[in-house]
């Protein structure tokens, strides 16, 4: 941005305005496994068993130069399913305001446990027993 300089009465130089933002969020979910093994057996069958259900809020709030308090953000409503060596998970990414976006997103998850695949190379501690 160029800044106008009564002084010398024309433009003098660029001036970047990157305001400072926090990128905060908040992540509610529930290990189905955990119910059926200490709350109470519902039931559910082995697939399931390993589910968590997952909503999450991802948000960012801008907090100086010009545009001091406004929030953007996204929530994020999804299943993760927890196997022995890897993860899988699936979200839907939904805009919280007219400022984040209009579509609806996605996104997906792949995490695999290189530990437990190799526990005897990579899986070991890296001093000591």
């Amino acid at each position: 941005m160029r800044v106008f300089d009564p002084e010398l009465g024309a433009f003098s130089r660029e001036v970047d305005r990157n305001p400072v933002s926090l990128d905060w969020g908040l992540s509610f979910q529930y290990n189905l496994g955990y119910l059926s093994d200490f709350v109470k057996d519902i039931g559910l069958p082995a697939p399931l068993r390993r589910m968590v259900p997952v909503v999450e809020f991802s948000l960012d709030s801008c907090l100086n130069r010009g545009c001091s308090g406004v929030t953007t953000g996204t929530v994020n409503p999804g299943l993760i399913w927890v196997g022995r060596f890897v993860q899988l998970g699936v979200a839907a990414q939904v805009p919280l305001s007219d400022r984040t976006g209009h579509q609806v997103g996605g996104l997906f998850l792949v995490h695999v446990f290189v530990d437990d695949l190799f526990p005897r190379s990579l899986g070991r501690p890296l001093i000591g027993d």
